[in-house]
């Protein structure tokens, strides 16, 4: 996995680690271009980022989860951050709700913006079963897909305050829209943003810069995320 690591300077490293995966398609320069780093850094938020590249070959092989356990999350922990943040866009979200779905425990908590929300059969099961919850308590399917996360993401919604973090950014105009509202129903309310726009790099840039300004890294949550990882 290609890896691009923005420390924060100084003499101490922080405890906090945020690690993002582009979209389908897009590199590490292009995060770093659309400022996503940048904006990390205007703030002067307390906290080291990492960008990390998902090959489509490890999707197609279902084993980014392990490798990025492997190679990035794992050694991240054995090095002293106590804190890790996933966060993705689009087909980056999606992986990142797989290794949730996976490692959990390693995480505290996850920010997706744009999700690609999966399959068009897995959304359909899903719809017609009535939506997410209906679907989540019918005997299970194979969960070698994106099965694992939906039912994942399910059982941290029935877990309320002891629920995993996470925060969802909408484009209220995303070809993905229908299986985002899916997932978003999945969701508490007050953790969800949702913009006008499209599948876009504006409205990505947009929600992510709302997220630093309002989320957890706003309201201090490095210093007392303790409980939640």
């Amino acid at each position: 996995m290609q890896t691009h690591a923005d420390l924060l300077p100084g003499a101490r490293r922080p405890d906090s680690l945020l690690v993002m995966l582009p979209p389908a398609k897009a590199t590490l320069d292009d995060l770093l271009e659309q400022g996503f780093v940048a904006a990390v850094r205007a703030r002067q938020l307390p906290v080291d980022v990492m960008l990390v590249a998902v090959g489509y070959e490890q999707v197609m092989a279902k084993t980014v989860a392990v490798s990025l356990r492997e190679q990035v999350i794992g050694p991240a922990l054995a090095s002293g951050y106590r804190h890790i943040w996933l966060g993705g866009i689009s087909l980056g979200a999606f992986n990142a709700l797989h290794y949730a779905a996976v490692y959990a425990a390693d995480l505290a908590g996850l920010h997706l913006l744009a999700p690609y929300p999966g399959t068009g059969d897995i959304l359909r099961e899903i719809e017609t079963a009535g939506g997410p919850a209906a679907w989540a308590t019918l005997p299970e399917r194979s969960d070698a897909d994106e099965r694992l996360w939906w039912h994942w993401l399910w059982r941290e919604s029935t877990r309320g305050q002891q629920a995993k973090p996470l925060y969802l950014g909408l484009g209220s105009d995303d070809r993905f829209i229908r299986g985002q509202r899916q997932l978003a129903s999945l969701v508490a309310a007050a953790d969800i943003d949702e913009i006008a726009g499209d599948h876009s790099w504006p409205v990505w840039c947009s929600l992510w810069q709302r997220w630093l300004d309002r989320g957890w890294l706003a309201n201090g949550g490095w210093q007392n995320a303790g409980g939640l990882a």
